[in-house]
């Protein structure tokens, strides 16, 4: 999953905001057309879905053994929550086509590292696509500065969750809420593609990423997990 291995951060997972490995997004284009038909593209915001879902107070709780498996447009993949190291919480994703790499989240489900065997991305703040108490409607926006093994960028992640209801996935049907990010880079003004995150209560995780620009940031799907 490019969305998880690098970021909106994805995913899934991310997504997240993506790490400097994964490929930039082009830069927007000065000509009208291309501009019309690049925010054409953005899924639209349902209409009166602020008015219905849940409110979620508080983060989930993970035991160690708790495994999610996700099928992306490549393959399928692993993630494992491993643990908490200096008060992080650990997830360990397992993929076929790149290194194994690790989200280090806080408890309240914020990405603050992605580590590999290669680098060891940080982010100040965290920055996070789920924000508790979680209900429809809600909307926030993070400026942080993400560091890596020998460069930083500055960046924006704008998140708002437009609905909550059935989505249909490999694992079955289930509850998720919809949450719509959008991140930019600062310094250059560069915005990177669209992503959509389904968030389900009831997993505790992300169940289905996409994105208006798959080349960049690959979708995923859950097929299963285990508690």
């Amino acid at each position: 999953m490019k969305t998880a291995t690098t970021i909106l951060m994805a995913l899934i997972f991310a997504g997240c905001a993506a790490a400097p490995s994964q490929p930039n997004a082009p830069a927007a284009s000065a000509n009208p057309a291309e501009t019309a038909r690049a925010e054409q593209s953005e899924p639209p915001v349902k209409a009166g879905a602020a008015s219905s879902g849940p409110t979620i107070e508080k983060p989930p709780t993970f035991k160690k053994g708790y495994k999610l498996t996700f099928r992306s447009r490549t393959s399928d993949f692993d993630c494992t929550f491993e643990g908490e190291e200096d008060g992080l919480l650990v997830f360990h994703f397992a993929t076929k086509e790149k290194l194994p790499y690790d989200y280090l989240y806080t408890p309240d489900m914020k990405i603050a590292q992605i580590h590999n065997a290669q680098m060891q991305m940080r982010f100040d703040p965290p920055i996070g696509f789920v924000d508790f108490p979680l209900f429809v409607g809600k909307k926030w926006m993070v400026a942080y500065k993400g560091t890596s093994n020998s460069s930083h960028s500055m960046g924006e992640t704008a998140v708002e969750v437009v609905g909550f209801g059935p989505v249909k996935v490999p694992y079955g049907t289930v509850d998720a809420f919809e949450i719509r990010v959008r991140n930019t880079d600062r310094e250059i003004g560069r915005a990177n593609p669209y992503e959509t995150f389904w968030y389900s209560p009831e997993i505790g995780y992300y169940v289905k990423h996409a994105t208006n620009r798959p080349v960049y940031e690959d979708p995923f799907e859950l097929i299963s997990y285990t508690k």
